[in-house]
């Protein structure tokens, strides 16, 4: 019951573990016993197949650990890249979305009806501070659409630098999820992409 809650990759590193366990088991045997059993047998033939026989234990359950350390890094690098690729559509389809509006600059019900869903979406995959600036845009563009009870809404010009500031720390946080830079930009940098 318990092995069918492990996803393939935390089985994986459970029987990594289970492996360097008898890895570690073998190697005491071996050290500790290897001596006596060896004077016992009395060298000869009978040592060279005792000998041969433990190395050959030895490297089989090292090649084993080896190919699971690999299958476990494997697993682990396939999910990383379908999350990366899985990131950057979103992440590529929220600007488009955003441009949409501003290039018209105005919010019709399906461009406000599809907010909610990318923000499930960043829910779902995005980093924790990209999701907190996209919800800090998602609830300025509710409080402009919500302002007028008309299905298509005038972005007041006083609101556009403010939905651009947002969208340009989004954009610059997510650099940061995706791993192109390790820290956000430089606040002077900013500050002149926004007053350009």
């Amino acid at each position: 019951m318990k092995n069918k809650a492990l996803t393939k990759i935390d089985n994986t590193r459970w029987q990594g573990i289970k492996i360097l366990i008898i890895l570690v088991v073998v190697g005491f045997v071996v050290f500790f016993g290897y001596g006596p059993l060896f004077d016992l047998v009395g060298g000869g033939i009978a040592g060279r197949i005792i000998g041969a026989t433990f190395g050959s234990i030895f490297a089989i359950l090292m090649t084993m650990f080896l190919l699971n350390k690999q299958t476990e890094i494997e697993q682990e690098s396939k999910k990383s890249e379908r999350v990366f690729e899985e990131k950057v559509l979103l992440y590529k389809n929220i600007l488009d979305l955003a441009k949409n509006m501003l290039e018209d600059g105005q919010i019709d019900s399906k461009e406000f009806e599809s907010l909610p869903f990318t923000m499930i979406q960043m829910q779902m995959i995005g980093g924790d501070q990209a999701i907190q600036i996209y919800t800090q845009f998602f609830e300025k563009i509710n409080e402009i659409y919500a302002s007028d009870e008309n299905d298509v809404v005038k972005i007041p010009e006083s609101k556009t630098q403010e939905v651009f500031s947002l969208l340009s720390r989004f954009s610059v946080q997510c650099r940061v999820d995706l791993g192109i830079s390790d820290t956000p930009v430089d606040e002077s940098i900013f500050a002149r992409t926004l007053s350009a």
